[in-house]
């Protein structure tokens, strides 16, 4: 028999878990430069910033002058269906995405960082322990339009 401590052990643990990767995930370091956080190890998240192999993807690398491509990239977001940009500003988008049959939610964020010519990406299952591969599947999709639109390289 588990004891009481071990169960909410377990159980903290399990929270952790399923809504660990979720909400939005913006930090803000010592020097006051802005970086979206990684992932949690399980497969419901994908992010250009985190030190999980597997939940790895490769930040954007605009094209076009980097202003102008932040306007195209929100645009983009803007017409992807089940999309709704929830936060915007300067250099950072939130935005909700939908799933067309069980109405699960994600959370899809971009966090430009203009010095660097690169654009963070972050796509992640808001309480998924597994996405089927839908936050990468995104993440593909946007990627592949914006270099069709010469918009990133």
């Amino acid at each position: 028999m588990i004891n009481f401590s071990k169960r909410i052990i377990i159980a903290g643990l399990l929270a952790f878990m399923l809504f660990g990767c979720s909400g939005k995930h913006l930090r803000i370091n010592d020097d006051n430069t802005m970086e979206l956080c990684g992932c949690n190890p399980l497969p419901n998240c994908v992010s250009s910033t985190t030190w999980v192999l597997y939940n790895r993807t490769s930040p954007f690398e605009p094209a076009a002058p980097i202003d102008d491509a932040w306007l195209e990239i929100k645009d983009v977001i803007r017409s992807m269906p089940r999309t709704e940009i929830v936060e915007e500003n300067d250099v950072y988008v939130h935005a909700k995405c939908t799933s067309r049959v069980f109405r699960f939610v994600d959370n899809l964020e971009l966090l430009l960082h203009p010095d660097q010519n690169r654009i963070s990406v972050r796509s992640s299952s808001v309480i998924a322990l597994w996405d089927l591969c839908v936050n990468r599947w995104r993440v593909y999709k946007l990627r592949k339009q914006l270099e069709e639109m010469k918009v990133i390289k």
